[in-house]
């Protein structure tokens, strides 16, 4: 009885490792195919602070286009073309380019697939730049004012600069139309503020990219975002001169 339970053991443990081994290292180009929102942040080649967001579509064979909207120490760029390439390896690691358009110089990165495809990080490898990244499937969602529709936590951080550093906490409710409201907490320099109301517009363009025009505290912001998860997240930069923020959104 004991040999024959243990040569059952044996066999089950044999067969769960075959199934790892055969499971693992099977990725490639195929995983990366479809639309994602992307989002990274760091310092650039000149030390000063980055943020950026956009969409893609890639093709599941190496090639990727799409859009991008970032701060680059303040100074605000929005809807670039963006295009790239890409090369998964069987292990899920990989590596690719992006270019915008307009721009001479065409940047490299390294990426890790997760979830079969459904997450993407990434790393920068333009020395001095300090970058990472992450990118997120869409999913199924529609991408119109009443298809982005609900309450959702909102949290960015970053600089204002010449201010210092700040960070921001809050609740938005998109109401299907075209109307935020909320309310929102943050500190700015460390001077800190607490459940002050938020009210403002927002749009969807087709891509599932779209904007905010908030006003707290007196004070009118504007941002961008680019929807994932089916609708019920999206990541963030604003989009005022002089700001570096960035960060996430989720139902």
């Amino acid at each position: 009885m004991t040999s024959r339970i243990l040569r059952k053991s044996f066999l089950l443990v044999t067969a769960v490792l075959a199934f790892g081994l055969a499971a693992w290292g099977q990725c490639s180009n195929a995983n990366v195919t479809g639309k994602y929102g992307f989002a990274g942040n760091g310092l650039d080649k000149n030390g000063k602070p980055i943020s950026f967001l956009g969409y893609i579509k890639a093709d599941g064979k190496g090639t990727f286009a799409g859009t991008e909207t970032g701060s680059d120490d303040g100074t605000v760029f929005t809807n670039i073309p963006l295009t790239g390439t890409y090369s998964v390896n069987a292990d899920c690691t990989g590596s690719g380019t992006s270019k915008l358009k307009g721009q001479k110089t065409i940047n490299h990165f390294t990426l890790v697939v997760l979830s079969g495809g459904k997450n993407l990080q990434t790393l920068s490898t333009d020395a001095p730049n300090v970058q990472t990244g992450t990118a997120q499937t869409q999913g199924r969602v529609t991408c119109t004012l009443a298809g982005l529709k609900g309450t959702f936590g909102l949290e960015t951080s970053g600089v204002f600069i010449g201010v210092g550093a700040v960070a921001f906490d809050g609740l938005f409710t998109l109401d299907g139309t075209g109307t935020v409201s909320g309310s929102e907490s943050g500190s700015v320099a460390g001077t800190i503020f607490k459940g002050q109301s938020v009210s403002g517009t927002y749009t969807v363009a087709s891509n599932c990219t779209g904007t905010f025009t908030v006003t707290v505290l007196g004070q009118t912001e504007h941002a961008s975002f680019v929807v994932t998860n089916g609708g019920k997240g999206m990541l963030i930069v604003e989009t005022d001169a002089s700001t570096v923020v960035s960060g996430f959104g989720q139902q």
